[in-house]
């Protein structure tokens, strides 16, 4: 029996050769990945179905439709002030006060109340103000007004003053008989809010009461000077000089017991410690 001869060697260069021959195979690409700081984007499928699932979506919606009602109730003229009701007001006219007021028309929502009733209180007759707003549109104003006590004549013009001594603005009727009027020898023009002496409009009040009752003299004139305080003209001309009202119940009883005892005086001072009379009335003819 005949073996065919092992041909090894030849077997394994021709495996050789033919690898050396044949084309490198193509390499492989790696599986694309994101740049650093990137990431996957998902479709619009997805990102949609992802924002309803964890509710992105509805608070979105939800945003968009609270910026749209409020940019709607900053603008909308429904939310502006158009009535303005007014509280107190007797002597004021309510279309004045909210004139005073200057709000008509305004978005409610830019009106400040304490700003308005600091304004209000800028008027001579309001002593108090309170603001309230209620939506859509209306404002209510509250105010307390200063009430005129007495008249003070000072250049030929008669201004109300109230019992604070502040002064009210000028009167525009004529004094009636049961007004008071104090007469200011200094004749000062005054203004709205200015304040005059508020001890004088309490002793000449007082005095416009007790003197016709306790002592009989109603007096011709009470009047107010800078240098002697509060004086009293007389019926029959004479001046009676008080100043202020302490020991005012002295003083009435000293002038009590000089009409009493028929006492002739021109002049009598009642402010000091010893007041003292003068008689500058000429003599009377003799017959």
């Amino acid at each position: 029996m005949e073996y065919n001869t092992p041909n090894t060697r030849e077997r394994i260069a021709a495996r050789r050769q033919q690898r050396r021959a044949a084309p490198p195979p193509a390499p492989r690409r790696p599986p694309a990945t994101p740049a650093p700081g990137q990431q996957a984007v998902p479709g619009m499928r997805r990102s949609l179905s992802s924002w309803l699932a964890n509710g992105r979506l509805l608070s979105l919606v939800l945003c968009i439709a609270a910026i749209g009602l409020m940019a709607h109730a900053l603008t909308s003229p429904r939310f502006s002030v158009w009535q303005i009701r007014v509280e107190g007001n007797r002597i004021l006219e309510a279309d004045l006060v909210a004139d005073l007021a200057g709000a008509f028309g305004r978005p409610i929502w830019f009106v400040k109340p304490a700003a308005v009733a600091a304004r209000l209180r800028e008027n001579a007759y309001i002593a108090s103000a309170s603001v309230d707003l209620a939506l859509p549109d209306v404002m209510r104003i509250r105010i307390v007004e200063r009430r005129p006590e007495v008249r003070w004549q000072a250049g030929g013009v008669h201004y109300l003053v109230d019992g604070t001594g502040k002064v009210l603005g000028p009167a525009r009727e004529s004094a009636t008989e049961d007004v008071l009027v104090i007469a200011d020898t200094s004749h000062l023009e005054l203004k709205p809010n200015d304040l005059v002496d508020v001890d004088a409009v309490h002793l000449a009040q007082e005095l416009a009461l007790r003197l016709p009752v306790e002592l009989g003299l109603t007096p011709a004139q009470i009047g107010w000077d800078y240098g002697l305080g509060v004086f009293v003209r007389g019926p029959l001309g004479q001046t009676i000089v008080f100043g202020r009202s302490e020991n005012l119940d002295r003083k009435l009883a000293i002038l009590n017991v000089l009409l009493q005892d028929q006492t002739a005086f021109t002049y009598l001072d009642l402010r000091s410690s010893n007041p003292y009379y003068q008689n500058r009335a000429p003599a009377a003819p003799a017959p």
